[in-house]
């Protein structure tokens, strides 16, 4: 009888000392395996949270974990959920206990975004400049420097910046799209356009690149052009109006800092920091972009008939080849497209309004805001912007203020402060009245005529403030 038999005898299986030993090592496995399940079973709802973009998916996901394991990473990864719902002092509340003494660059760029959005250029340039000390070829943090170089103006910096992005091979697409708007700052119209169009041609198609076409479009007097290029993608149901006001501002006002979405056949690669700034693109943004009057529209319901793309992309193609010289030359560009006429022009020019007085009050389920004006105002003298879940901007075209001006405005909607967090508003050379709204909750904004007086000589308007429903 071998050794193995005699060790598997009945009395021997039976002995106390055995069945413990074979207890202990069953119960060892089923932890392995419940660990591992449970280990699957979370990388499978971060995996479809992640495809789904449920952000407020990945937080309680993350928190939960943080719960059990508080470690760098982990807290690392619940900031950048956070980051990309647009919360950001959440993300600066759950790395201030690390990014002190943290080591980790990819933290250190995540805080140095955060400050940037959250308007603290100077403290954002010392966190990314920590990140570069630690690892001097990461061109995220070379890339995302060149950004807030940019809204701090100072270009030669931002160029260096970029170029030293693209020397350490970060993505370059995104630091071409940076240059462009770099270009743009500098009112270099011509070597703009040759960037952005680069991107086009590539097949880029995110909202950032077909405004900022569109504005070096413009700026190029290519007004035929223009006009097409902003039907076929349907970037305004009024084109002509967008475009004489895109004539008429300047490009700080105009262009927006963010990152670029990748081309369809992109789609499969893993998103970044950067990529959730393209996400903000639409929603960002501190960020400046350039927007229609009428982007409270769906722009589904545009009228406008659509020229063929590839003709579009054909004439860009050709735009491309252009010189500084013969910016000014609008022949042979478009053949199908009427030009837009100085008579039309006048007619899409909104009547001045006369903003007479602001009141703002709190009510049971809503903050409102109401604007009493001279003449009755329409959806051409006015547009409400949802930059994020909490940031708004409001914009009114061609008016003049009472004869406190500004301040006053803003320190009356300031005084209802349930919901409201900040207002910072200024008057443009062009006479439109910017407001920027930041709520403390995610909301909505609905806008709508009151009436007017009883003597029908003054007219009001509202802006009624809600909180997203959970």
């Amino acid at each position: 009888m071998n050794y193995f038999s005699r060790c598997c005898k009945s009395s021997r299986l039976l002995e106390p000392k055995f069945m413990v030993v074979c207890s202990m090592l069953f119960f060892v496995v089923g932890c392995q395996n419940s660990t591992l399940k449970y280990d699957m079973n979370e990388q499978q709802k971060i995996y479809i949270n992640e495809t789904t973009k449920n952000y407020g998916g990945l937080i309680e996901i993350y928190k939960q974990r943080l719960k059990h394991e508080d470690t760098e990473d982990t807290r690392h990864k619940l900031a950048k959920a956070y980051y990309l719902s647009n919360d950001f002092n959440a993300v600066k509340r759950v790395l201030e206990p690390v990014i002190k003494n943290t080591k980790n660059d990819g933290i250190l760029i995540l805080y140095g975004h955060v400050e940037s959005r959250l308007g603290h250029n100077d403290t954002a340039l010392e966190y990314l400049n920590r990140a570069i000390e630690i690892d001097s070829k990461n061109g995220e943090a070379y890339n995302v420097k060149g950004i807030v170089l940019l809204k701090k103006r100072q270009y030669d910096a931002a160029r260096f910046a970029f170029h030293e992005a693209r020397e350490n091979f970060y993505d370059e697409n995104k630091v071409t799209n940076n240059l462009a708007m770099l270009s743009i700052l500098n009112k270099e119209y011509s070597e703009a356009y040759k960037q952005l169009n680069i991107l086009y041609t590539k097949g880029y198609r995110d909202q950032t690149i077909l405004h900022n076409l569109l504005f070096t479009l413009v700026k190029l007097d290519k007004m035929q052009l223009a006009k097409s290029f902003c039907i076929a993608h349907r970037l305004s149901n009024e084109p002509d109006i967008l475009i004489q006001e895109l004539r008429q501002i300047e490009p700080i006002d105009a262009i927006k800092f963010n990152e670029v979405k990748p081309s369809q056949s992109d789609n499969q690669k893993q998103y970044t920091i950067e990529k959730a700034a393209e996400q903000l693109a639409s929603n960002t943004k501190t960020d400046i972009t350039i927007k229609d009057k009428n982007a409270t529209k769906s722009i589904k319901t545009a009228k406008s008939v659509t020229p063929a793309k590839s003709s579009i992309n054909a004439k860009l193609s050709n735009m491309s080849k252009l010189d500084e010289k013969d910016s000014s030359t609008t022949t042979n560009l478009v053949t199908n497209v009427p030009s837009v006429s100085a008579k039309q022009t006048k007619q899409t020019t909104s009547t001045q309004s006369t903003i007479l007085t602001v009141r703002s009050g709190e009510h049971a389920k809503f903050s409102r805001i109401t604007f009493e004006t001279e003449n009755k105002l329409s959806k051409k003298n006015y547009s409400v912007e949802k930059i994020s879940p909490t940031e708004f901007k409001l914009s009114f075209y061609d008016v003049s203020l009472p004869a406190e001006g500004i301040n006053p405005i803003i320190k009356r909607i300031s005084g209802s402060d349930r919901d409201f967090a900040a207002i910072t508003g200024t008057l443009t050379a062009e006479k439109t009245l910017i407001l920027k709204i930041k709520t403390k909750q995610k909301s909505t904004v609905k806008d709508f005529y009151v009436g007017s007086n009883s003597k029908g000589k003054t007219h009001c308007f509202a802006f009624d403030f809600y909180l997203e429903k959970k």
